[in-house]
């Protein structure tokens, strides 16, 4: 009798046992995914995108690159040099132009996005499916297009956190800092923040970071293996 009271009470102390542990372990995923940054620069590469790899550098952080097919003709040692140093290249169309991309064919943002992929492959034998389309996915990027670019095997980010440091890195830089702080608080991971190549964002940079790394935040670099969905539609294709 003694002996199968005995048994009864193992048995509940290893359910009890493995529930706290599995329960301890969730906790533990979900909080190591929620403390992920993932620093996204657009619009480049420029004379300020040298400066940002320094920093990225000397802070031993990483960032993905989204990139106009101009500049990257135009810049190929820093895509070269972007590269080497553990960061991932994308893609960010050839005009910019919301005419050219978004009116007419259906076909117009795989089209640009193709020949920057083209490009890129060209200067930096590196492959990359991941783009951004300018200005965000939404309102523009309805069906038809996302079909298009789907189609050709692209993948599509937008963001979580929007810097405007287009509007501040001239005049108030340290706007870019505030929005930071104030973007990922309450977020669930993995977050993206999106910047641009400019020398206010050059600037603030160093600040960034150094804050992220003092919140626990892990910066993280894309990785195609490891895709997430992150667009506006919440179309699980991209």
């Amino acid at each position: 009798m003694f002996r199968k009271i005995s048994m009864v009470f193992l048995a509940s102390l290893l359910v009890i046992s493995t529930g706290f542990f599995s329960a301890n372990t969730t906790k533990a995923a979900e909080s190591t995914t929620s403390k992920v940054v993932y620093l996204t620069f657009d619009d480049g590469p420029n004379r300020y995108t040298p400066k940002i790899l320094d920093i990225l550098k000397r802070k031993k952080a990483h960032a993905t690159f989204f990139m106009i097919e101009g500049n990257i003709k135009r810049n190929p040692k820093t895509v070269q040099r972007m590269i080497k140093e553990g960061n991932y290249p994308a893609l960010h169309s050839v005009s910019h132009d919301v005419r050219k991309l978004y009116r007419g064919s259906s076909n117009n943002v795989a089209i640009e996005m193709e020949k920057t992929r083209q490009t890129l492959l060209r200067v930096s034998k590196f492959n990359s499916k991941l783009t951004r389309v300018p200005y965000g996915s939404k309102p523009y990027m309805k069906k038809p297009l996302r079909d298009a670019l789907a189609k050709k095997g692209f993948k599509m980010w937008d963001w979580d956190v929007d810097t405007l440091d287009w509007k501040y890195n001239r005049t108030r830089p340290s706007i870019i800092t505030s929005r930071v702080k104030s973007g990922i608080r309450g977020k669930k991971g993995p977050i993206v923040i999106l910047f641009h190549d400019s020398r206010g964002t050059a600037q603030q940079l160093p600040i960034i970071i150094d804050y992220l790394h003092s919140k626990g935040y892990k910066l993280a670099v894309y990785n195609p293996k490891n895709h997430f969905v992150k667009n506006f539609w919440n179309d699980k294709r991209f």
